[in-house]
């Protein structure tokens, strides 16, 4: 491995907590290798189309409730406060030590940038939305406007109506996109005060939207963090369910919508008892709580159900999916020393400085994607040719098989930060704000990583592969719903399945790259 430093011209490197090194990518023959598995597969796969059909079956659940301790919590009133405590006082050690610590050596930026930021989207593959039920932004503005610590009826505040104009996903996406800014353009990761001063923002956005606007609107349309899990989360294991629906169906109450007298209803307005997808649901289990009928779970279920069974589409949904598609493969791209180049390169020509240099350049790869899935979605119409599959719902259904593509691209990429810098915690751990102090005597630990270098190639080689292939089983399944014609099916399908394998192949030659790892970020 090479650990010499890289010259990436960028800003505040002397306010990094630790140091760069160069972390070698996956050899030649495990990349040739993986890009020769997915084309293969995805030739397979669609060569047994007739293995798979339109009809929605049932599918494999297992309700957690069967196990009677987990359902005896779920239902006490203090259990959000119970999975919140412990974020909640991360939160506050995060901002006390990013404000007044040591701006090289504190806990922030590692607990934010190296733990959360990092394991959030393996929480979310294993347990869907869990994060939104312990969020701790969720819990402070729960606080406040219930000026209690178990109730979550709302006591204060002006219960304005959300706007029309942004009941959707986009003041969540535009966020996503200027947090990605920020925190590569700007280099928060390395700064433990703009790391303090983001979350006093995040807390402050969830506090305010809590007390202006009706129930909990921030977590439902602008929460980045709740929307892009919301969309993972249709590939997670976990779901919230009716146990029936008749029994939903025929409750005259609707306490799960409504409230009762002791529960708040569901804050972000769901009809809990309908629900068939993960992407809306915060898990809060408050309708759990509501109901008088006992008619609501936690399902353990098959992976991917939400995807497969998907029938309705949504523009902004799918345009989320693309953004996080683009700003994924973004995010390994910057670590590379093609980076180096493009930026060097681009203030040569331009004459501008690293950060407008930047900002073009990211522009430039959020577009890219863009221009090429319009291209394949052009592609197919030209194929199918039939008049009542527009492009636009082309453009809509064909974008939620891109969904595992960039889910486990993303869990390649925070796998290999993880497995690699996770030990850079310990010491901090007795000195959290660079302090001088020694408080579990780990002060002196030399951090390593948790794994070998071969092990974590592997699990990234793994993860990418297995994105692929739920891809392409995605975007047969819904192929097969759009058409009834097999074979008018199948030419809709071609370029879509082309553009994974490209963008697979971007991820496999992504993860082959010499990348920097910012230890102690």
């Amino acid at each position: 491995m090479d650990h010499s430093k890289m010259d990436h011209s960028k800003m505040n490197h002397d306010m990094m907590p630790g140091m760069n090194h160069d972390m070698a990518g996956i050899p030649l023959w495990m990349a040739i290798a993986g890009m020769a598995c997915i084309i293969v597969i995805s030739h397979l796969l669609l060569w047994r189309k007739d293995k798979y059909d339109t009809e929605k079956k049932s599918y494999f659940r297992f309700s957690l409730f069967r196990i009677p301790f987990f359902k005896k919590l779920v239902l006490q009133s203090w259990y959000p406060i119970f999975l919140q405590f412990i974020p909640v006082l991360l939160l506050f050690i995060i901002i006390t030590s990013g404000l007044f610590g040591s701006p090289r050596k504190n806990i922030a930026t590692v607990l934010t940038w190296g733990w959360w930021w990092v394991l959030l989207i393996f929480i979310i593959l294993i347990a869907g939305k869990s994060f939104c039920s312990m969020c701790p932004w969720e819990a402070i503005s729960s606080i406040v406007s219930s000026l209690s610590l178990q109730s979550r009826k709302k006591k204060i505040g002006y219960e304005l109506k959300w706007p029309s104009y942004l009941k959707n996903l986009y003041p969540a996406i535009l966020l996503f996109v200027a947090l990605t800014w920020l925190e590569l353009g700007f280099e928060v990761t390395r700064s433990p005060e703009l790391t303090a001063i983001l979350a006093i923002i995040m807390t402050s956005m969830a506090v305010l939207s809590a007390i202006i606007f009706e129930k909990r609107a921030f977590c439902r349309y602008s929460c980045l963090v709740g929307r892009i899990s919301g969309l993972y989360a249709m590939f997670s294991p976990v779901e919230l369910r009716s146990v029936s629906a008749t029994v939903c169906k025929t409750c005259k109450g609707k306490e799960c919508m409504n409230g009762s007298s002791n529960t708040a209803s569901c804050p972000t307005n769901l009809y809990p008892g309908g629900l068939i997808e993960n992407t809306y649901c915060t898990l809060c289990t408050e309708c759990i709580r509501s109901c008088p009928n006992d008619n609501l779970t936690i399902n353990f279920r098959s992976p991917a159900t939400d995807l497969f069974s998907k029938s309705s589409f949504r523009l902004d949904e799918s345009i989320l999916a693309l953004v996080l598609l683009s700003l994924t493969s973004f995010h390994g791209l910057t670590m590379t020393p093609l980076w180096t180049i493009m930026v060097n390169q681009t203030r040569l020509i331009a004459g501008v400085s690293y950060l407008i240099s930047f900002t073009i350049l990211m522009a430039l790869v959020i577009a890219i994607p863009f221009v090429l899935y319009l291209l394949t979605i052009f592609i197919s119409s030209v194929f199918i040719r039939i008049e009542n599959v527009s492009i636009p719902l082309l453009f809509k259904a064909f974008a939620y098989p891109l969904i595992p593509v960039a889910l486990f691209y993303h869990l390649a990429h925070n796998g290999m930060h993880f497995f690699a810098e996770a030990t850079t915690i310990i010491p901090l751990l007795s000195d959290p704000a660079g302090l001088g102090w020694n408080l579990f005597n780990t002060i002196d630990y030399i951090p390593g990583q948790v794994v070998s270098q071969a092990v974590i190639w592997w699990i990234q080689l793994g993860f990418i592969f297995t994105g692929h292939v739920y891809g392409v089983i995605t975007a047969d399944k819904i192929s097969m719903r759009l058409f009834q014609n097999k074979n008018q099916g199948l030419k809709a399908l071609v370029p879509q399945i082309v553009f994974m394998v490209i963008f697979s192949g971007i991820s496999i030659w992504l993860i082959a790259q010499p990348m920097e790892m910012r230890t102690g970020m």
